[in-house]
C-alpha cells in the first residue's frame, strides 16, 4: 500500500475502535433508561412514579421514531453533497480544461448565490414550512448536479448558482426542522440529548463522506468521467425526498409571538453579542473551510511535484482520509463534551478555532507532501469538532420561531468573505499561502472573541 492508502486504513481502524466504544456506551445508557422506567413502573407507593412512567415511556418511543426518520434523510442528503466534494475543482479544471480564473468565478458564483439567497430563504422556510424547504433543497441540488453534464459555460454558471442556493437551504432548513421537531416532541426528557444528536450527525456525515470518496473514485474509474459522482448524488436525493414527504411532519416559524419578533429584531440589529460572535465565528471558520476546499487539491499537487512525484494523486482516497479525520473530530467532541465533560462547549469551540488556525499556518512553512497532508487532516478534525459545537451553541441561543431565518442570515458574512477571496484568486502557490496566512490570523482573532463574548 502507498502512503495515502496506509493513512486511510489507519483512520478506518481508529474510527472503528471509537465507534465500537461509543456503541457499548449507548447500550449502557439505554439499559440504564430501561431500569429507570422499570423502577418508575414498580413504584406503586408514589404518585410521582406513575407520572414518570406515563411521561417517560412515550418520550422514549418518540425519540426512537425521531431518530429513525431524521438520520436516514441526513445521511442521504449529506451523502449526495459529499459525492461531489472531491471532484468539483478537478472536474472544472482538469476534465473541462477551464482556466483557474474561470473556475474561481464558478465557485464565486455559487457563494454569491448563497449570500443573496440567505437574505430570504430562511424567512420563507419559517413561513412556508421547513419540510417544504427541505424538499426544495433536494430538487434544486439535483438540478445543480445535472448541470455538470453540459460543457456550455452558461449552464455551468447557472448550475453553480443553483448549488449556492441549495447549500444555503441544506445548512439552514434541515437543522432548523430538526431542532424544532426535537423541542416539540419534548425529547430533552430522554437520553437522546441535543448535543448527542449534533455529535452523531457529524459522525454519520464523516462515515458517509469516507464511503462517498471511495464510491466516487470507483465511479470515476469505471466511467472515465468525473461527472459520474454528480449523477450518483441525484440517486441519493430521490429516496431522501420520499422519506421527507411521507414521514416528516411540517413545522413553521412562530410569526405570532411578539417577544420572539422583538428578540429577532435585536439579533438583526446586532444588539445580541452572542449572535454577533456566532456570526463572526461562522464567517471566519466556515469561510476558511470553503477556501480550504478550493485550495487543498492544488496545494497537495504542488507539494507532490516538489517531491518529484509525477503520478496522479488519488483524490478519492485523500478525500476519504480527510473525512476519516473529520469523523474522529466529531467523536472527540462527543467524548469531551458529553461523556467526560472535560470542558464547556464554549471552551471547546475556542480550542478548536485556535488549533485550526495553527494547522493552516504551518502548511506555509512545511512544504513536505506528507506533512501538508497531515496538517490538512488536523484541520478536518477541527471541522469535525466545530460543527457540532457551533450547532449546539446556535441551538441554545436562537429561538425556534425565527431559527431558519437567523441561520440563513448567519451565512451571509461567510459567503461574502469567500466571494471576495475567490474573486482575487490567482495561479500559483504565493496567493494560496497568503490566503492561508490571512485565514489563520482571522481564526486567532475569532478565538479571542469567543472567549470574551460567548457564554456557557
Amino acid at each position: 500500500m502507498d502512503f495515502y492508502q496506509i493513512n486511510l486504513v489507519a483512520f478506518v481502524l481508529l474510527n472503528g475502535s471509537m465507534v465500537y466504544r461509543q456503541y457499548r456506551q449507548d447500550k449502557r445508557a439505554e439499559l440504564s433508561e430501561k431500569i429507570q422506567e422499570f423502577d418508575a413502573e414498580n413504584d406503586t407507593e408514589s404518585d410521582e412514579g406513575h407520572v414518570a412512567k406515563l411521561d417517560r415511556a412515550p418520550a422514549t418511543s418518540s425519540a426512537k421514531q425521531f431518530a429513525n426518520i431524521f438520520f436516514p434523510v441526513y445521511v442521504l442528503v449529506w451523502g449526495a453533497d459529499w459525492l461531489q466534494g472531491p471532484f468539483i475543482y478537478t472536474l472544472y479544471k482538469d476534465e473541462k480544461k477551464l482556466p483557474e480564473e474561470i473556475v474561481a468565478r464558478l465557485f464565486t458564483t455559487g457563494f454569491l448565490a448563497g449570500a443573496v439567497s440567505a437574505l430570504f430563504v430562511g424567512s420563507l422556510a419559517d413561513k412556508l414550512g421547513r419540510k417544504n424547504a427541505c424538499l426544495a433543497s433536494c430538487a434544486i441540488t439535483s438540478l445543480s448536479c445535472l448541470s455538470v453534464l453540459s460543457n456550455n459555460i452558461s449552464v455551468l454558471f447557472a448550475g453553480r448558482a443553483l448549488g449556492g442556493l441549495s447549500t444555503t437551504l441544506m445548512y439552514t432548513v434541515f437543522e432548523a426542522w430538526m431542532i424544532t421537531e426535537y423541542n416539540q416532541r419534548g425529547l430533552e426528557r430522554t437520553s437522546l440529548k441535543l448535543s448527542t444528536i449534533f455529535g452523531r450527525m457529524i459522525t454519520l456525515s464523516s462515515v458517509v463522506a469516507v464511503l462517498a470518496g471511495l464510491v466516487g473514485q470507483i465511479l470515476v474509474s469505471w466511467t472515465g468521467t468525473k461527472c459520474a459522482p454528480f449523477v450518483a448524488s441525484i440517486c441519493c436525493l430521490a429516496p431522501a425526498s420520499l422519506i421527507i414527504s411521507r414521514k416528516w411532519s411540517e413545522n413553521f416559524g412562530d410569526s405570532g409571538a411578539p417577544k420572539e419578533k422583538k428578540d429577532s429584531l435585536k439579533l438583526l440589529l446586532g444588539v445580541d453579542k452572542q449572535i454577533l460572535t456566532l456570526g463572526l465565528t461562522s464567517c471566519c471558520f466556515e469561510g476558511s473551510m470553503y477556501l480550504f476546499i478550493f485550495f487543498w487539491s492544488p496545494a497537495l499537487k504542488s507539494s507532490h511535484l516538489l517531491a518529484h512525484h509525477h503520478s496522479a494523486l488519488p483524490f478519492g482516497i485523500i478525500f476519504a482520509s480527510f473525512m476519516g479525520a473529520m469523523m474522529l473530530g466529531s467523536m472527540l467532541f462527543t467524548k469531551i463534551l458529553t461523556d467526560k465533560r472535560w470542558m464547556t462547549c464554549r471552551e471547546l469551540l475556542q480550542a478548536v478555532v485556535t488549533l485550526a488556525s495553527g494547522s493552516l499556518l504551518f502548511t506555509i512553512f512545511f512544504r513536505s507532501e506528507y506533512v501538508t497532508f497531515w496538517l490538512f487532516c488536523l484541520f478536518e478534525a477541527c471541522v469535525g469538532m466545530y460543527f457540532p459545537a457551533m450547532g449546539y451553541q446556535k441551538g441554545k441561543v436562537v429561538a425556534d420561531g425565527e431559527r431558519a431565518h437567523i441561520y440563513g442570515l448567519l451565512r451571509i458574512p461567510f459567503n461574502i468573505f469567500v466571494v471576495v477571496a475567490l474573486s482575487l484568486t490567482k495561479e500559483g502557490d504565493a496567493y494560496r499561502e497568503v490566503t492561508f496566512m490571512i485565514c489563520s490570523g482571522l481564526l486567532l482573532i475569532v478565538s479571542a472573541v469567543v472567549g470574551v463574548f460567548l457564554h456557557d
